[in-house]
Order: structure tokens, then C-alpha cells, then sequence
């Protein structure tokens, strides 16, 4: 739950004077919707680098205030389109925490279920928030950054650590920017091997992993009739070195736990798997655990092992 700052916080005028100072100017313009959860969303120009900077003012009794950073086009001779787009998605997260009394804090996930901007192909579809490089804090008000990422990075969030996910986004921009057009993390070899390497040094010891994009239906008719487990590449990415890490001793076991309930690898005499109330259950000898773990690295496509009969792996973007 939220928790009420203290009592002698900067007031509105206060946050409008450090917001300005740190920019460096005057918002290009001020939006003030009527009965919004907040008092103002500020849009700045920035010149160096080209930019735009979202920001809330309003928010700070919840102990908080929400920015945004995007690219800001070159308009060459027509006129500079504001991004209106952001303001509106900041006004909707803001009014989240006032009606929900659930704020936010650096290191939360956001799962946008949709287009960060809407009715755009883009594959930025959640965020996370990170303290903002530059506003950071002004008394008890701390200035958090909205992030967005793409489903992908947001499973590698669930299934790793979102300052870990936000330490290779800033490898790319220490200014935290949200680029619609950006590409995924897992595109770059050099990133996708530090996601990976992290992974199986940090995941160690987690004994299940929570993600979002777990589900399982059965497929085809007959003795064709499988049953297909889905995962997303990010939550894959984890789970391949985790099985490798876990499942070293006789009656180990490692769980992926979502929506519809667990996927639990245990370690067992001989491979099989069955479904029970809470799950699907695999067991598997320990000369097939390297097999298993191969089909969890990440990489997008179908795999299975002849001694799963009647049961496919599938991970998804």
C-alpha cells in the first residue's frame, strides 16, 4: 500500500520550479485535465539530446511522480506533432494509483495488455519503473521513471530481476528513453548472452519462477492428440540454466508457476510426466535433464523428446 509523505514536502510550485531547473527550461506546454487524478502533466521539449519528457505533477501525496522520455523527431519544415499519446498514458497510470491506492515504486512491472501507444504496430506492450536519472528525488518525492519493454522482457523480469532487465536497458540509453520502434533485448547476441549468463548466476536459487505467459491445451485427436505447453522466450531464457542448476540430485525439482497452475520438473528414476490438480508434473532421469534444458533457451519454435511421448514444448514471443 501507498505511504503518505511526510508532512512539509515540496508543495506543487516547489516540483514545477525543480522540474524546470533540471531540464533546463520551460514545458513547451502544460496539460490540465479537469477531474483527472492528477494536477498537471508537463511536456518539455528537450534540444540536447533531441527529446521529449513527460512528467505528472500531482501525484506527490501518494509519494510520487511519473515521467516519461521519448525520441523527439527531427520536424523538418512541418509542424512538431507533441506526443498527446504519453500524456494520456500517464494520466491513466496515475489514475490507477489514486482510485486503486496501490502506487508504484522502482522495480515494479506494468503489463500494459496492449500497445503502449494504442492502435500502433508496436511490440512495446508493458513497462517497468525505474527512479528517473535526472529528477531522481525532491524531499520524500521520488520521480520514477516509466520504462517500456516488450512482453518478452517483461517475462525475463518475472522470471530474473526487473533491475537486472533495467541494467541491460541502460546499456543501450542511461536516459531510460521509450522508443516504439526499439528492438527487443533478445535481437542483440551480445545482450540475449548477458540475459542468459545472468540468469544462470542470479537464478540459482530460486526453486520456481513465476511467469505470466505459462499455458497448456491439448492438440489433435487420437494418438495425435498432445498436450502443448507454452512459454514466452523470456521466461525460457531462465528456465533452461535453472533446470540445469536445480535438478542436480535425486528428487529435486524446479516449478514454473502461472496463470493455470505449475509446470514442476522433479528429478525421478525414469522420464514421464502426468497431470494432477494443480498442474502438469514431468519427471525426468537425469541423462535426459540436458535435453530438456536445450529446448528452454530462449529461441522461439516447438521441441519435444521421444520420451515425453504425447507431450510438446512451445515457446512464443
Amino acid at each position: 500500500m501507498i505511504s503518505q509523505p511526510a508532512p512539509g514536502d515540496a508543495g506543487l510550485s516547489a516540483a514545477q520550479a525543480h522540474v524546470d531547473r533540471v531540464v533546463g527550461g520551460p514545458p513547451r506546454r502544460v496539460f490540465s485535465p479537469r477531474r483527472a487524478a492528477v494536477d498537471e502533466v508537463r511536456l518539455y521539449a528537450i534540444s540536447t539530446p533531441a527529446a521529449w519528457l513527460v512528467v505528472t505533477l500531482g501525484l506527490a501525496d501518494l509519494g510520487f511522480e511519473l515521467t516519461l522520455r521519448l525520441p523527439r523527431p527531427d520536424p523538418g519544415d512541418g509542424e512538431e506533432e507533441l506526443p498527446t499519446w504519453a500524456v494520456d498514458c500517464l494520466l491513466s497510470l496515475g489514475a490507477y494509483c489514486r482510485h486503486s491506492r496501490h502506487g508504484f515504486s522502482d522495480g515494479d512491472q506494468i503489463d500494459l495488455r496492449g500497445p503502449m501507444k494504442l492502435d500502433t504496430d508496436t511490440a512495446i506492450t508493458a513497462a517497468v519503473v525505474a527512479q528517473d536519472p535526472l529528477l531522481k528525488k525532491l524531499g520524500q518525492v521520488e520521480f520514477l521513471r516509466v520504462v517500456g519493454v516488450t512482453a518478452d522482457e517483461l517475462e525475463l523480469c518475472r522470471s530474473w530481476q526487473t533491475s537486472a532487465v533495467i541494467a541491460l536497458l541502460r546499456r543501450l540509453d542511461p536516459l531510460l528513453t521509450t522508443a516504439l520502434d526499439r528492438a527487443p533485448l533478445f535481437d542483440d547476441p551480445a545482450m540475449r548472452a548477458a540475459a542468459e549468463a545472468g540468469v544462470a548466476a542470479e537464478g540459482s536459487s530460486l526453486d520456481s519462477l513465476r511467469v505470466g505467459s505459462l499455458d497448456w491445451r491439448w492438440r489433435g485427436r487420437g494418438s495425435r492428440r498432445v498436450l502443448v505447453v507454452t512459454l514466452g522466450s523470456g521466461a525460457a531464457t531462465a528456465l533452461g540454466p535453472a533446470l540445469r542448476r536445480k535438478l542436480s540430485h535425486a528428487g529435486a525439482s524446479f516449478a514454473v508457476v502461472g496463470d493455470p497452475g505449475e509446470l514442476r520438473f522433479s528429478v525421478a528414476a525414469a522420464d514421464g510426466w502426468r497431470m494432477d490438480d494443480d498442474g502438469v508434473v514431468i519427471s525426468l532421469a537425469p541423462a535426459s535433464l540436458d535435453a530438456v534444458a536445450d529446448l528452454f533457451d530462449g529461441k522461439t519454435g516447438t521441441g519435444s523428446l521421444p520420451s515425453l511421448a504425447g507431450l510438446r514444448f512451445a515457446v512464443i514471443p
